[in-house]
């Protein structure tokens, strides 16, 4: 229950952190059941004061509760939220709908474990968005569109296996990208891009024009030993051409 004494500070507090631990971010969030209750008491009191943060980690849930936490998160981004984090730590993906995001407002949005349509790829309609995170993700877009976006991390996530992702972010400055599964994006004009990270354990030459596009276009590429030695035919290539 939320203390009458305390709602003033509820409904204005400029943070929100549900499910977190402490300060532990390694440890892993209470199941979802034991804090639903509270969080939709919580965000019916906010009803949409604006919120400048909000952190949300999911422990267990069952797949009955996907809705509320697809109500969560929609209403959280219409609260005009800046910086939104949604981590799930529980062993299946949270389905998100597949709607489009938008928001004047959000400037960094970092995900985990989050099944991402391809609607929700389209990041046209979030002009202010400048940093996006994602962590063992499935992106099942043709797409992901962003002209703000400047910083893009994507972390053991799987593209969709029938068809090759195109990245269209002409601001991007840098780009990690760590182990992606089943195919590799492609990569529009990015004439901004300064630093590359990429780490391929697959089939190297499902990657092999990813490759050449780094090195052609980043001043800065890094690369870990096992990722160059599986790459180390197309280097030879590009000895030759050059």
């Amino acid at each position: 229950m939320l203390a009458r004494r305390w709602r003033h500070l509820w409904m204005s507090a400029p943070g929100l952190r549900v499910g977190c631990v402490g300060d532990d971010v390694q440890h892993d969030p209470p199941p979802v059941e034991e804090y639903r209750e509270l969080v939709d008491r919580l965000l019916l009191l906010r009803r949409g004061s604006p919120l400048d943060t909000c952190d949300i980690r999911l422990g267990m849930f069952e797949y009955d509760v996907v809705p509320r936490l697809n109500a969560w998160f929609w209403h959280i981004i219409s609260c005009k939220v800046r910086l939104l984090t949604l981590r799930n730590h529980w062993a299946y993906y949270l389905v998100l709908h597949d709607l489009p995001l938008v928001s004047k407002h959000l400037t960094r949005l970092e995900l985990r474990g989050v099944w991402l349509p391809s609607s929700f790829l389209d990041f046209s309609s979030c002009r202010a968005l400048e940093y996006l995170e994602l962590l063992t993700c499935s992106l099942l877009g043709k797409n992901i569109l962003s002209d703000s976006l400047k910083h893009l991390s994507i972390t053991d996530s799987q593209f969709h296996c029938y068809f090759r992702t195109c990245i269209y972010a002409p601001n991007l400055v840098s780009l990690p990208l760590d182990d992606p599964r089943f195919s590799s994006p492609m990569l529009d004009s990015m004439p901004l891009l300064v630093e590359a990270f990429v780490r391929i354990t697959e089939d190297y030459r499902y990657f092999c024009d990813l490759l050449v596009v780094f090195v052609s276009h980043v001043k800065v590429l890094v690369m870990p030993l096992e990722t160059v030695v599986c790459f180390s035919k197309v280097y030879q290539k590009l000895r030759v051409w050059c």
